[in-house]
Order: structure tokens, then sequence, then C-alpha cells
């Protein structure tokens, strides 16, 4: 899944065995960066393809004809016919009310300001795991992870032995007009879950959650994992080939209503983690490190302190608060003045799910439904658009298609010409 061409699928396999880390099952993602900036720079000495790099933070985009003018902050100006949004997993706080308020956290390179005590730590998904595996690394923070929903994070089993009946492809296309509104979607799965022996491991495992067991509740997905017996998790990752071709059939009110009332549960039972990663939450959680709560509401400041109020009656109060959410794609919160330029020249346009608004099929930005000549975008910013951009395989996906797309099309220029 970590393939950066189709062409080459175990690539990253061979340069792992080649540094000599074939065993390592879960490289983390600096290994992975390194990987990614050896295959580049590959590419970049073998001439195949002409680069020229400006290390320049880009503020200002002018439509001209033809293309566009850049201009950095630097005051740096570039030209181009074309532009490719990669902007990567840009994003704007959650807890805006509170960012600006002293133990407000929001990035990796402020962990180190964590001295001690307790630790507000607000997601439930594979960012505020990342958190904590940063502040555990101490083993001195009382970490007391929340969410809106009181989700925890699930383990990755050994192996995917279910196979749906009911929940695939075939069956969901059988709704009319060839558009599939979620409540079906949400029927069917529901019929799916009905068919397994026990329920599944969702139930048991969340009324484990629910009476304030985390440390069993780890234990218990732990258990079923080592005995490749997770069926709900299987479900839902037999809809990955799919889940976006989904997404773009469903309209727009479903899609919302998704993200509102199904996104979190979503994220935490689509998106398991290693093991060896819920051996280290199950450790923390028998020592009393680890907590897990439902916030009864968002939390506040009060008294130079953090507080949380949740459902379970307990009020939590922590100098410091991390957003280990993910944050929010929403263009009016994200603070990036690239991002104010294009859209006050009406080059862009937010999508009701977040992010950018682009044609799911050639990357193109789209204001007013309209394709913006030349202006494309790629990435976490077309989540509202394609829903898989948290997956590096989709994306590398879509980066080749709109790559053979833009080859095509000077292929036919270059055959006009001639």
């Amino acid at each position: 899944m970590l393939s950066v061409s189709n062409s080459e699928p175990v690539g990253f396999a061979h340069w792992m065995n080649a540094k000599g880390n074939a065993n390592e099952l879960y490289p983390n993602r600096l290994v992975y960066s390194k990987f990614l900036q050896e295959t580049y720079q590959d590419i970049a000495r073998s001439g195949l393809l002409e680069i020229e790099e400006f290390h320049e933070t880009v503020q200002v985009v002018t439509a001209q004809t033809p293309g566009y003018q850049l201009r950095s902050e630097s005051g740096k100006t570039v030209t181009a016919h074309k532009i490719m949004l990669c902007l990567g997993s840009l994003h704007g706080t959650n807890f805006r009310q509170l960012s600006e308020q002293p133990g407000f956290i929001d990035h990796h390179t402020k962990f180190s300001k964590v001295k001690g005590g307790p630790v507000l730590v607000a997601g439930s998904g594979l960012t505020a795991v990342d958190v904590f595996r940063s502040l555990n690394q101490g083993k001195n923070n009382e970490i007391h992870l929340f969410s809106r929903q009181g989700f925890a994070p699930t383990c990755l089993t050994k192996e995917n032995r279910y196979i749906p009946v009911v929940l695939n492809w075939t069956t969901l296309l059988k709704e009319q007009n060839g558009s599939v509104r979620l409540q079906y979607f949400l029927k069917t799965l529901k019929q799916e879950c009905k068919r397994l022996p026990d329920g599944g491991e969702r139930i048991p495992a969340m009324q484990i959650l629910r009476e304030h067991r985390p440390a069993q509740y780890f234990e218990y997905l732990m258990e079923r994992s080592q005995a490749a017996d997770l069926p709900y998790q299987d479900i839902l990752v037999s809809t990955r080939p799919y889940m976006h071709k989904l997404w773009r059939s469903m309209p727009i009110e479903d899609r919302i209503s998704f993200n509102i009332n199904y996104g979190a549960g979503w994220a935490a039972w689509r998106h398991p983690i290693p093991y060896e990663v819920i051996a280290e939450l199950a450790a923390a959680a028998r020592e009393q490190r680890l907590h897990i709560h439902q916030g009864k509401n968002s939390p506040y400041w009060e008294n130079g302190q953090f507080v949380l109020e949740t459902t379970s009656g307990k009020t939590i109060r922590a100098q410091n608060l991390v957003d280990g959410t993910g944050g929010t794609n929403r263009l009016d919160l994200i603070d990036s003045p690239l991002l104010r330029n294009l859209t006050e020249q009406q080059l862009i346009e937010a999508h009701p799910c977040g992010g950018i608004d682009i044609h799911p099929l050639t990357f193109q930005c789209q204001v007013n439904g309209k394709p913006v000549p030349g202006l494309y975008s790629l990435g976490p910013l077309n989540k509202g658009s394609l829903f898989s951009t948290n997956a590096f395989w989709f994306n590398a996906r879509c980066a080749g298609h709109w790559a053979r797309q833009w080859a095509i099309e000077m292929t036919k220029k270059n055959s006009v010409g001639i």
C-alpha cells in the first residue's frame, strides 16, 4: 500500500530490505519520508524529468493569459501554464477559541514543552495516537484522550478473514439511478453485521469502553487480533477499493450527514493501528497514565487551565491541551495567505464537506460548478470531493491519473504542431 508507482508495487519493501530493516513491519513516517526523498533524488538525477525547484512560500497567484504568475513571500515570481496545488495536511484547528492560550499545542514540534502532569488530548484517531506516543516517551504525563463520541483506537487484525456477503460494490450498485444513498449503505452494513456469529467485536468492545475500562478494551481487541477474529473491521476494510466511488455517488446532504453522525466511528473502526502500538496504550491504561473520555461539551479556559467536563461526571483540568483531531479542512478556518488569495480571486471555492471543490475525475478546481482553467489540486484538501485522501495509495493513484491525463494532452498538442 506504500508504493510510489504501480509499476513497482514492492519498491518500498525492497528499499527497507536494502537498509537492513526488512523485519520492521510498521515503519514510522520519518522512515517512509526518507524513502520518498531518496526516490525523488534518483528521479531528479536521472534527467528523465526537467525539474527546477524554488524553496519559497507562495502567497499570491494571479491569473494571466495564458496561465498564472506565482509570487513568493520574498517577492520572487514564477510563471506557469498549469498549477497543481499539493498542499499536504494544511488545516485549521478545531479549537480556535483556545488556540491563543498558553499551553495549547497543535504541532509535534511543541511536544517538548509539555513537562509533565495531566494533559488533555483531543481526538481518538491516528493523529491522537501519534500525540500519545510522543507524550508517553517520558512516562511522566497523565494523558486524557477525549472526543465528542468517546471512541478509542482499534487494533489491526493479524489477518482479514471475513468476506462480506451482503455489503459489497455489486449490491450497492443495485441502488436506483446510480446514486447510493447513505441510509441504503447503513442498512446494508447492518444486514452484514447481523450475519456475524457473535455480532462482531464492536459491540462488546464498546460496552467495555463505556464502563471506563480502557485497559480491558485494548486487551480484548488485542486478543481477537491475535486470533484474526475482527470481522467488523474486515467488513469496513473491504470497502477500501470502492469507498471513494460510493462517496462520489452520494448526494451532498448524505456526505454532510455522514461526516456529522458517523465520521468519528468510521475513523476509529476503519483505521486500526498496529498491535504493538495498542499494547503501549494498554500498558499506559493499566498504569493509570492513560484515560479515555467522552466530552460532555467542548473544553474551556478557566483560571489559567483547560477544563473538560465529561459525560461520566468527571471534570479534568490541565495546563496543556493538544489538538490531536487532525484539524479541520474548512477553508475559512485555515490560516493560509495562499488559500485566502485564491478564494478572493474566485480561483477556488470551498466544498460543502470541507476542502477545495474539485472535479473528482480530473482534479481540476471548480467555482460555481465550472472548471478553473489550468488549476488543479491533489491531497487531503480534496477530501470533500474524494473521501479517501488520508491514504497514501489513493493520493498516489490520483497523482498518476493526473500525470497520464496531462501527458496525453501534451502529446495531442505536439501532434497538432507537427
